[in-house]
């Protein structure tokens, strides 16, 4: 299923710039800019997320409470747009999620994904994608029988990688037979979003009974053997976090507080890094990207499993910090959320964050 965001903001520029980068996470965008329609949209229509413009701070935080009491927004995230400067805390109150600071520039928001850029997707997913390695015919438009890779699936989407980029308007046909089943499957699909690198995920539009059949009794035998040894299966809370996480890191967005996530300021940097699996020596290098007193967010396209104990060793040209910590969250291709482990932070800690505080606004 496509994700979806309702922006309700006439300020032209952030909307601009929100159209560029929401498509390219795979969220479709509908704009409104009378609260009034807004509301009606909202209660007839589902969104993941809501973003509210606050340049009227007074009205906007009556709206996001007028949101909030609707039944449909129990899983919904709610982003405040604010000018920078503004104090957040009366539109955490309202209930939202999420503050996004003015500008809204296309340099900042092309900087917060460049990370990204092999595999922009959310890991919010209403059912659980398998890893698949076979070919499949496609077709499409004036284009027949092209063979693509398939990389995984679900009960209502998959993910390919293709050489060249894919229509956005029009029906691609599959044709294709999954590992160990001798059944084709035929189901057409609409493109949801696609990279420069190739990946490109498609929504199913169009799925007959026999293929259906087929490919539930698939996923149902695939899911039932992984749910056996995988530690941390998916579930609707830890799924909605990540894609909560995926948002502050491709968006730079400031947090509400909540008892799953920091207390403490995330600050945007660009620090050099190297982690290793604590008790071991083999390190990998990275980047981090933001960082809080509490934990910080590592850039690697190899990201380690959730609930891993890690050593992460920071540096600038004044110091060396080196922390115990868990991998908290996971993004296939672009990075992982830490926890830091220290009972008492120590004095490196809060330089390094107060350097980083100076150099940069917080996001």
């Amino acid at each position: 299923m496509a994700l979806t965001s309702l922006v309700i903001c006439a300020d032209a520029r952030t909307v601009q710039a929100l159209d560029r980068i929401l498509p390219n996470m795979g969220m479709a965008v509908e704009h409104c800019s009378d609260p009034a329609i807004a509301l009606s949209l909202f209660a007839s229509q589902h969104f993941d997320t809501v973003m509210v413009d606050c340049e009227r701070e007074e009205a906007a935080g009556a709206l996001i409470s007028e949101l909030r009491l609707h039944e449909r927004a129990k899983n919904v995230v709610v982003i405040a747009i604010l000018k920078g400067g503004s104090n957040p805390r009366e539109m955490f109150a309202k209930g939202a999620n999420f503050i996004l600071y003015k500008p809204v520039s296309d340099d900042r928001l092309n900087k917060s994904v460049a990370a990204a850029k092999t595999m922009i997707r959310t890991e919010r997913r209403l059912t659980q994608r398998i890893p698949v390695d076979a070919n499949a015919s496609i077709a499409y438009a004036c284009t027949e029988n092209e063979t693509i890779k398939v990389v995984d699936l679900s009960g209502d989407g998959i993910a390919i990688y293709s050489p060249k980029p894919l229509p956005r308007n029009c029906k691609i046909y599959f044709q294709f037979s999954l590992p160990d089943e001798q059944s084709t499957i035929r189901i057409s699909c609409e493109v949801i979003w696609q990279n420069d690198s190739g990946n490109v995920g498609l929504r199913f539009v169009g799925v007959p009974t026999a293929s259906r059949r087929v490919l539930d009794y698939w996923i149902k035998n695939k899911l039932g053997r992984q749910l056996q040894v995988v530690p941390f299966p998916a579930t609707e809370t830890n799924t909605s976090s990540d894609f909560k996480q995926q948002l502050v890191v491709q968006l730079g967005l400031v947090a509400a507080a909540t008892p799953e996530r920091r207390q403490q300021p995330r600050h945007e940097c660009s620090l050099g890094a190297e982690v290793a699996r604590a008790g071991t020596t083999i390190q990998q290098r990275c980047v981090v990207s933001d960082l809080s007193m509490g934990g910080c967010y590592v850039q690697t396209s190899e990201p380690l499993p959730v609930g891993t104990a890690i050593e992460i060793v920071m540096r600038t040209q004044e110091l060396k910090l080196k922390l115990p910590g868990k991998v908290q969250s996971v993004h296939r291709g672009l990075g992982m959320g830490v926890h830091f482990l220290s009972e008492k932070m120590p004095v490196e800690l809060q330089r390094l964050v107060s350097e980083v505080q100076k150099q940069q606004v917080p996001v």
